[in-house]
This record gives structure tokens, C-alpha cells and sequence, in this order.
């Protein structure tokens, strides 16, 4: 199920003449696969085939539900890497992609709601759908960014994404450059004093850009990490 809308590119003018890029309105494939790894507490390989068929009826349900509410948006700036730190992440980046997106905080109301009232199978499963959503919003950003600068870094590699909190990047001092440096108030999303962000279903992010860089990044350290049931889980 795909939430349909038109994609454009909204720039504004902030602080020291930087151009700010907001991203509103794309879309979003909702992948019933993803919704039950999240549901399930073990790594998904076609859980389709092996789930009760209630299950799958439930979600496509939560789906209907759902799909209106979610509200992606994404704001993300281009930076040289030597600017960044901790140095060990940036020094053989040339250019980092800094980046925040979100779903809003629609969906998640409704599953508290949900939840409050003790319709727990439908709260938990709408969280899934909403967890699978945000990150599907991340990854959206990442190949559109990557395409509007294509000429810009033609012939570079490219990391995958990774997040504060990952890859030895600490989450208090990573959301704090993310945040500091991009106005997340352009999309509604805000940073809490324990570094958690409001909506919770959204996800920060950095690219490195340059010749040597280790392409690898953001994927390698889900080879030996144990929380299979991670949103952000690369490896499956």
C-alpha cells in the first residue's frame, strides 16, 4: 500500500545565508514483510508465508488506519566533513549529508490511544507500522537527496546512512550536532534533554561523501549486534 502524494522541494533562507532543504509530501511503501519483523521478536524471511492469516488481515486493517496519518517530511543540508566530529566518523569524508525526518506524531497518538483503551493487539501493531513507516520515510530521503546532488558527486563512493547511537557515533553528542546544526523546528520535530526525539518516529542520519570513505558504514556493526528486532537493522 503506498501513500500517494507529489514530491517538491521547499528552500529557505536561514542563518549566515545557508539554503535550508525541507522535503514535504512523498512516498511511502508500507511492506507487510518489515511490519511483521517488528512484530516478532526474530529475524523475518517471507514471515508472510508462515503468519496467521487474522495477523495479516489485522495489518492490512491498521494499514487503512494508518495511511492517512502519516506525514513525512525530512530536512537535510550538505556540509564539508572536516567540520564535523568526532573526527574518526568524518576525517576521510569529503562532504556529509546531515539529515532528520519524521512521519509526525499522528499515528503514534492513535496507537497510545489504542493502547490506553486496551486494544493492545491494534496499538502494538499500528507502533509497528508507524516504527516501519519512519524508517521507510529515512530511506526515501537518503536515495532523494542522493539524486538531486548526483552530478555533484559523480565518480565518489558513498556510506550508507547511520544514526546516532550507532557506529560509535554517541547519542547525546550526535543528536546534538544534527540539532544544532539543522533547524528541526521547520519540520515539527524537537530534541528532549535525554536526546530522544519528539515525534518519536523519527530518525536523524549522516552520509560521508569522498574516494575513501568506507562504503560499509552504517551496515557492518548490524553483523554483530544482537537486537534483531532494531528498526534500523541493515542486515536481515
Amino acid at each position: 500500500m503506498v501513500l500517494v502524494l507529489s514530491t517538491f522541494l521547499i528552500l529557505l533562507k536561514i542563518l549566515e545565508g545557508r539554503i535550508l532543504n525541507i522535503i514535504d509530501n512523498f512516498n511511502i511503501e508500507l511492506e507487510n514483510d518489515e511490519i511483521l519483523r517488528l512484530l516478532q521478536n526474530k529475524s523475518s524471511q517471507d514471515k508472510s508465508r508462515n503468519a496467521p492469516s487474522s495477523l495479516l488481515d489485522d495489518i492490512e486493517e491498521m494499514k487503512k488506519e494508518a495511511l492517512p496519518l502519516i506525514q513525512p517530511r525530512a530536512i537535510y543540508d550538505i556540509f564539508t566533513s572536516e567540520e564535523l566530529e568526532p573526527r574518526f566518523l568524518f576525517k576521510k569524508s569529503e562532504m556529509t549529508i546531515l539529515a532528520i525526518s519524521t512521519i509526525g506524531n499522528k499515528l503514534e497518538s492513535l496507537s497510545k490511544a489504542f493502547l490506553k483503551k486496551g486494544n493492545l493487539a491494534q496499538g502494538v501493531i499500528l507502533d509497528a507500522i508507524a516504527s516501519h513507516a519512519a524508517e521507510q520515510a529515512a530511506e526515501y530521503i537518503n536515495q532523494e537527496i542522493l539524486k538531486e546532488i548526483a552530478e555533484k558527486i559523480e565518480g565518489k563512493d558513498i556510506t550508507s546512512r547511520f544514526s546516532p547511537g550507532y557506529c560509535q557515533w554517541e547519542l547525546d553528542k550526535g543528536q546534538r550536532t544534527i540539532f544544532d546544526i539543522l533547524d528541526s523546528s521547520k519540520i515539527g520535530v524537537s530534541l528532549t534533554q535525554s536526546m530522544m526525539m519528539n515525534p518519536v518516529k523519527s530518525v536523524s542520519f549522516a552520509i560521508n561523501i569522498g574516494t575513501d570513505v568506507d562504503k560499509e558504514l552504517g551496515i557492518r556493526g548490524c553483523e554483530n549486534c544482537d537486537m534483531i528486532n532494531c528498526t534500523y537493522r541493515r542486515i536481515k
